[in-house]
């Protein structure tokens, strides 16, 4: 069997769907063992090891954003599928190419906030998201899904058919694991300009990170006990975000709210491990990495208590109403306070992410290719 896999997402971005896909093309170039798989992307960003049964179809740019991706995944690669003769064609998000259909098609839904939460998007990208997923979803043989939460909202959102929708989990990198070494902490520390001890927050600036309440629960903490503590947010500018610097300045927390948008692989790792507490209050979530990166590197974590967070973290985090700035201030007053129910906490989440590997996820995606072949 000939496997077609739209890469382009890849092309020079550290985003989560890029990681994703990164790391699906990792695995399953790793656990094949019978078919041909075909890469379409940028070579500059693919690194295939030799007599792995796979190929990577060059593209002559990258086009891994806006109307260019766009473009090229609807009508220039549907040709360059055709021509390698795939039978089974997968997309890593959201989107296939709508207009020539040559194969069998496999698409991954990683969560629906576009429709679940619209207010939350710029009018413009709401409505493309959501022709583009309408049709997307009309046209595959298959879809995988992120989570149950986001399964279940497939079939209440878009009316997909239960039986056409796979359950598989992600998986966490293990490269996520706590660094013990000081110096590099303490290098990092001075070079992002950190205090001793951190709260950390890791996500896209835009509204369903739900960042606002983030900043007033812990402008509620700094008064209520003696807190040493920086609030961290690590994450790029989105959209619909001004709300959150506006907010910092009317608190007056300058001084003790950080934002370090964009920070490298190496620096996200130490920042983990430096934090006393990983908060994520997302108003919704397909799976949700960053809390289970925090798990990897053994922090304790406060998390929302909807979508599928519950789902993916259980009982390994403290879990909140995300919408109660009094609850989500109490959880992190716990966690900050409590040294016993921190530690058990810690313990918890190391175990917790050991249930989420991509080897299983590739050998499961591998399965759906193979069934849709043969069906």
């Amino acid at each position: 069997m000939r496997i077609g896999f739209n890469a382009q997402i890849v092309s020079g971005s550290d985003a989560g769907v890029a990681t994703y896909a990164r790391n699906l093309i990792k695995h399953l170039v790793a656990e094949n063992k019978n078919h041909e798989i075909y890469i379409f992307g940028s070579p500059d960003f693919i690194s295939l090891p030799e007599d792995s049964g796979s190929r990577v179809i060059p593209t002559s740019q990258i086009v891994n954003r806006g109307w260019k991706r766009i473009l090229w995944e609807q009508f220039v690669l549907p040709a360059k599928a055709k021509q390698c003769h795939v039978d089974v064609m997968f997309y890593p998000d959201h989107t296939a190419s709508l207009f020539k259909k040559t194969s069998p098609v496999v698409l991954t839904i990683h969560d629906l906030a576009f429709m679940a939460m619209p207010e939350t998007f710029p009018r413009g990208k709401r409505i493309y998201k959501t022709l583009a997923v309408r049709q997307s979803v009309r046209i595959a043989d298959r879809i995988i899904a992120d989570s149950q939460a986001t399964k279940d909202d497939c079939t209440k959102l878009l009316g997909i058919p239960e039986d056409k929708i796979k359950v598989i989990h992600n998986g966490i990198d293990s490269y996520f694991k706590k660094i013990t070494d000081t110096v590099l902490l303490a290098n990092t520390r001075k070079k992002l300009g950190l205090f001793k001890n951190i709260i950390l927050f890791v996500g896209t600036l835009e509204p369903r990170k739900n960042i606002i309440r983030l900043i007033r629960a812990y402008a509620h903490l700094c008064k209520s006990m003696h807190l040493e503590h920086q609030l961290v947010i690590a994450g790029k500018k989105g959209w619909m975000y001004s709300g959150i610097f506006h907010e910092v300045e009317r608190l007056r927390l300058k001084d003790r709210v950080h934002f370090l948008n964009y920070v490298s692989q190496q620096d996200l790792l130490n920042l983990y491990s430096m934090a006393d507490l990983f908060v994520y209050p997302s108003l919704y979530e397909g799976f949700g990495f960053p809390p289970l990166e925090a798990m990897a590197c053994e922090v304790p974590v406060v998390a929302s208590n909807v979508s599928s967070l519950p789902e993916v973290l259980g009982d390994a985090a403290l879990l909140i109403d995300p919408y109660s700035t009094d609850e989500l201030t109490a959880a992190m007053s716990k966690i900050l306070s409590d040294v016993e129910f921190s530690q058990r906490l810690r313990a918890k989440g190391l175990e917790r992410v050991k249930q989420y590997s991509w080897q299983n996820f590739a050998a499961q995606l591998l399965k759906v290719f193979e069934e849709i072949n043969v069906g």
